[in-house]
């Protein structure tokens, strides 16, 4: 079911690439007519990463001892027309990378390949040094799975394929028209969204350091805000539905579905900023399955409040929440757990994207959700 919706993340990506680079050149008023202005650059790059793991469990506190190393090779198309920059505020880069990880713990971690789609926005993109912020997801090859007999101590994840997410800043100085040194931090985790256990996830962040090359050009001019293309500032209310597909214990024959719906209000507070409230209910069918072979009788349905804040990024949003449980008879891992979203919005006012739900920094589970803006 994920692996099915990354692969339909990485089509949308790519016809967004294909819907923009079919655009006709507008220019904002007064700037001079220019052709480098209408077109995509290309780009390749070329990226070097060196971190720790944050050891947010007891349990594997002593195997996190390690400094992950890896690299990262990535295509990107890069806008530079005028509607790309007044959708968005700023010049956006669309690409796809390829990375490797060497967990630095061979016998027990092994090593790991993942392949990533990211959107970056550029901020003050037409100088020489400029700031950037990407986000990312994909797909994961872990090479060194949990085995009870052979690798007992791998609690971090338990299936080869996993799902990559990552959020980075980047600064970022132009040399010339075709080379860009860039340097900065990323934050990666990696697990298998609760599809099997254990799955207490990898979380490391990294320093970056790298160069892009473009292999096409192209000029990104200064850009002011044109009121007939600024993003939509009003308040959204939103009705979505979501569903995974769980386990919770070793036996990957126990995997039951998980129900939920979520409502919250989204309320502009910046050009790029929304805070939002609402509340979520959830029925997990592994708990219910884990209640009934104790014997017991508790509902297994949750319900929980919710805030936080959103990114508006055209027609993305990226949420970070705060949850605190008001109904949960079988009681939680915390009483307050995280959310992390990505969405994208259409222009008739549904919406879907993928939604991380965690206690601390050990995950919890990964839904897909599809829903109404109001």
């Amino acid at each position: 079911m994920f692996r099915q919706f990354i692969l339909q993340l990485l089509s949308i990506l790519l016809l967004l690439v294909l819907q923009f680079t079919a655009i006709p050149a507008t220019h904002a008023s007064g700037l001079t007519q220019n052709h480098d202005t209408s077109r995509v650059a290309v780009t390749i790059g070329l990226l070097g990463h060196y971190g720790f793991i944050i050891p947010h469990s007891r349990e594997i506190r002593d195997v996190a001892d390690a400094n992950p190393w890896g690299t990262e090779v990535d295509i990107g198309f890069h806008f530079a027309d005028a509607k790309s920059w007044q959708y968005l505020q700023a010049y956006p880069r669309l690409g796809v990378s390829l990375a490797y990880y060497n967990f630095d713990n061979p016998e027990v971690l092994g090593n790991g390949y993942a392949l990533i789609a990211y959107v970056e926005l550029f901020f003050s993109a037409h100088k020489a040094f400029s700031f950037s912020f990407r986000l990312g997801g994909g797909l994961a090859y872990l090479d060194n799975v949990y085995d009870p007999e052979t690798n007992p101590e791998n609690l971090f994840y338990s299936t080869a394929i996993s799902f990559p997410l990552e959020a980075n800043v980047m600064a970022n100085y132009r040399l010339n028209r075709h080379f860009m040194l860039r340097a900065g931090g990323t934050y990666k985790h990696i697990s298998n969204a609760g599809l099997r256990q254990p799955n207490k996830g990898i979380n490391f962040p990294t320093a970056t350091v790298g160069v892009h090359y473009a292999i096409q050009p192209a000029t990104f001019p200064e850009r002011q805000p044109s009121e007939s293309n600024l993003q939509d500032h009003k308040r959204h209310y939103l009705l979505a539905l979501l569903a995974s597909y769980q386990d919770r214990s070793d036996d990957p024959s126990r995997q039951l579905p998980l129900l939920g719906l979520t409502a919250y209000v989204s309320q502009p507070v910046g050009r790029l900023s929304a805070l939002t409230a609402g509340a979520e209910w959830v029925a997990d069918f592994t708990i219910r399955k884990q209640l009934e072979q104790r014997g017991e009788e508790t509902d297994f349905q949750r319900g929980a409040l919710l805030a936080g804040h959103e990114f508006r990024i055209g027609r993305f949003r990226f949420s970070q929440q705060l949850g605190v449980y008001v109904y949960a008879p079988h009681a939680a891992r915390d009483a307050v757990y995280q959310r992390y979203g990505l969405e994208y919005h259409t222009g008739n006012k549904a919406f879907f994207g993928i939604n991380l739900k965690a206690h601390r920094h050990v995950a919890d589970f990964l839904d897909a959700r599809i829903g109404l803006r109001l």
